[in-house]
């Protein structure tokens, strides 16, 4: 048996079931429970039974080659159930560590066994000497993030297993400074965009598709909305949808700007609705980014969508709204509205205030950011082999 530990904030948790998935691997069962431990650390278990790493990893290899053109789901963990991020394991090397999913960036990096605590802190971290398929490259990269954050460190090449297919020779980042240290419980990010990054070009979407390793290449979300139901639970698709997850039909949309921004996840979103009323003069291209917890846009228009929310505050350059607004905001993609619950509206309330954070705010950007403040409304539908975004009301 083994444990790793992400420091969490206990003021911000909420009683919530472990959850439990099981994998077979022939006679053998990975259980993975996640379940609070003490006041302030989230702890995974997972437990191996009658083997070792290297029979197991053989196993784990041998099992999942065998999984061309067949799909799969994979739990989410929906952080400090806050509705913010959605993260799931994968498994470098042998080795297994959290990973946001990530439709905003095109890379796939994790803390390295040379970041120390004060970079890394208490995050898992990749060890190259424990994988014996691991290839290093000579070379190094760095990659910003829309918040300023900064990952730098080093490249190699390994077996990855993600949704239990396995991809060899996969691209990756060791990560030796860590800007995400003190703000996410997953260790990495594995991007989903179709991007070159600076770091894995193909990515590993793209790979499974190239390998054709699935019927579609499609994934689908379900990102739980724990603050209005707390047994929902998070899950993604990968190569086929859950017809059980949304409501009605899926309508999609073409991605937009593929010459300025190519390989990006984006969409045109012609409008923003108060209360069914039209804000108007929106009719800008969208990011959907499942890596990003609240909704960025215009100034002006942020400022405009404030104004029919009564109450709104605006200080310090940021939004506010009552705690409990009954207000429904809608973004429209073409010519479809999709409601935003209220619970997911607004930021964890401050039990001493009646004012929230609002999970829409202004940037300096010509384009909007649509993430988890939205999506966690719909069942979303990433396209690769048609490109093109799909949205549905979640069930």
């Amino acid at each position: 048996n083994f444990k790793f530990l992400v420091n969490t904030k206990a003021s911000l948790f909420q009683p919530f079931q472990p959850y439990h998935y099981e994998l077979h691997l022939k006679d053998e069962k990975v259980l993975l429970e996640s379940r609070i431990i003490h006041s302030i650390y989230t702890a995974y278990n997972i437990f191996r039974r009658e083997t070792s790493p290297e029979k197991q990893q053989s196993l784990m290899t041998m099992k999942y080659s065998k999984l061309f053109g067949r799909d799969t789901v994979i739990p989410l963990i929906n952080e400090q159930n806050l509705d913010f991020s959605y993260y799931s394991l994968i498994t470098i090397g042998g080795q297994n560590l959290t990973v946001n999913l990530d439709t905003g960036s095109p890379d796939l990096w994790v803390p390295g066994i040379q970041c120390n605590s004060s970079q890394c802190g208490t995050h898992n971290r990749f060890d190259p000497a424990k994988s014996s398929t691991f290839v290093p490259l000579q070379s190094s990269f760095s990659s910003s993030y829309g918040t300023g954050t900064i990952i730098s460190g080093s490249i190699g090449q390994d077996t990855v297993i993600f949704g239990g297919i396995s991809i060899t020779n996969l691209t990756f980042g060791m990560a030796s400074v860590d800007g995400f240290n003190s703000i996410y419980e997953e260790d990495g990010i594995l991007g989903l965009s179709r991007q070159n990054g600076p770091i894995s070009y193909p990515g590993i979407i793209q790979k499974i598709k190239d390998q054709k390793m699935l019927n579609q290449t499609i994934l689908g979300f379900h990102l739980g909305r724990y603050k209005l139901n707390n047994t929902d639970q998070s899950f993604m698709n990968l190569g086929s949808l859950d017809a059980n997850a949304y409501i009605g039909n899926i309508v999609y949309n073409n991605l937009v700007n593929q010459t300025q921004f190519p390989g990006t996840w984006m969409v045109a979103l012609s409008d923003f609705q108060v209360d069914g009323v039209s804000i108007g003069g929106i009719n800008s291209p969208a990011l959907i980014d499942t890596g990003t917890p609240s909704i960025v846009g215009d100034i002006n228009q942020v400022s405009k969508i404030h104004s029919m929310i009564p109450g709104s505050s605006f200080n310090n350059g940021i939004w506010s709204i009552p705690c409990n607004t009954t207000n429904i905001v809608s973004l429209v993609f073409n010519n479809i509205s999709y409601k935003i619950s209220p619970t997911e509206l607004v930021k964890t309330p401050n039990q001493s205030n009646s004012m929230c954070e609002s999970e829409i705010q202004g940037g300096q950007l010509d384009l909007w950011v649509v993430g988890a403040a939205f999506l966690s409304n719909v069942y979303s539908v990433f396209d690769y082999d048609n490109l093109r975004i799909g949205f549905a009301d979640s069930k």
